[in-house]
């Protein structure tokens, strides 16, 4: 998928959508993966035409996004086109109804002022969805990953480099009190979108959070080119010692479970979940001060998605 049109959906996501993506931004091996996945998990954008449509090219839209990453082969082509609608088909009868109940889950719990437990309860739906995702794709990840050759290593290689320069132009190159700024006016234009409107009361929770959490580019950088090398060497290790399907297939599995843990040393992962509840906290915070008019927008919003799915579910 091109970059811009990852963007693109960004702008129009959700308080709650853009906050579960923050807390794993650069954050796991596998980032393409991820990014495959939350462009089904976050196709329903926007206004109903465009987020059915969106989900309806996504056949084409996704299968152009990995190849920018990998550059496949004239003889790949055509499975990986394949196996790409195969998934969606699956992922609209089997994943799309269980998303319906999410929502309309999600409608109640915003009517009733919900705590963090609650919304940790939200969390692990959207991680269990995408690690459903991930698995289901598997069988197709061992399948290239055994017949990836070398310049498409090298290929993926360098849209890694690319997009890390792109990353430190666009955020590392502001000093810390405009990405600060920055930060600010992006979340209060997301709640804005999810809510109708913002209050000063809620403009002071965001500022008081972001005083706590200032946005922490370089680490993020930092972490996404740690993991960006595990898939590398996972890829070389592949390709030099040349597994059995079953073997590669268990080294895929084991670094795809891997990207849905928590991270590795005690004071990481200490940040992560000190991350996470302060994400909750904020979030509990603007739902708490959100007024009834806010509340309908939010739920009218929630019902396009509800109704988005149903859609596409009736036309598979």
């Amino acid at each position: 998928m091109q970059q811009m049109q990852i963007e693109g959906n960004e702008l129009s996501t959700t308080l709650f959508q853009q906050t579960m993506r923050d807390q794993y931004v650069g954050a796991r091996p596998f980032r393409w993966l991820r990014l495959l996945i939350l462009l089904m998990l976050f196709a329903l954008l926007g206004s109903c035409s465009t987020a059915r449509l969106a989900y309806s090219n996504a056949d084409t839209v996704v299968y152009w996004w990995l190849d920018g990453y990998v550059d496949f082969r004239s003889s790949q082509k055509a499975k990986t086109k394949q196996d790409i609608a195969q998934l969606l088909s699956w992922h609209r009868s089997t994943q799309l109804p269980q998303y319906v109940q999410t929502l309309t889950q999600l409608q109640s719990k915003l009517a009733s002022n919900p705590g963090p437990l609650e919304l940790e309860a939200s969390f692990k739906q959207v991680e269990q969805y995408t690690q459903a995702i991930a698995l289901k794709v598997l069988p197709e990840l061992t399948d290239f990953a055994l017949a990836m050759d070398a310049s498409q290593k090298a290929h993926l290689t360098r849209k890694f480099e690319k997009n890390n320069e792109d990353f430190r132009e666009k955020y590392l190159e502001l000093t810390p009190e405009k990405q600060v700024k920055a930060r600010f006016k992006k979340l209060v234009n997301q709640t804005d979108d999810w809510l109708g409107s913002v209050s000063r009361e809620q403009e002071a929770i965001i500022a008081r959070y972001l005083e706590k959490y200032p946005p922490n580019y370089a680490q993020w950088l930092e972490d996404s080119q740690s993991r960006q090398r595990e898939v590398l060497q996972l890829l070389s290790k592949i390709q030099n010692e040349k597994p059995n399907r079953e073997v590669a297939q268990a080294m895929i599995q084991a670094a795809i479970l891997a990207n849905f843990e928590r991270s590795e040393s005690n004071e990481q992962r200490a940040q992560a979940e000190a991350s996470r509840a302060a994400i909750q906290q904020l979030m509990v915070e603007i739902i708490r001060t959100s007024s009834q008019e806010q509340k309908a927008h939010a739920h009218k919003k929630l019902q396009g998605w509800i109704d988005d799915c149903k859609y596409l579910i009736a036309r598979k």
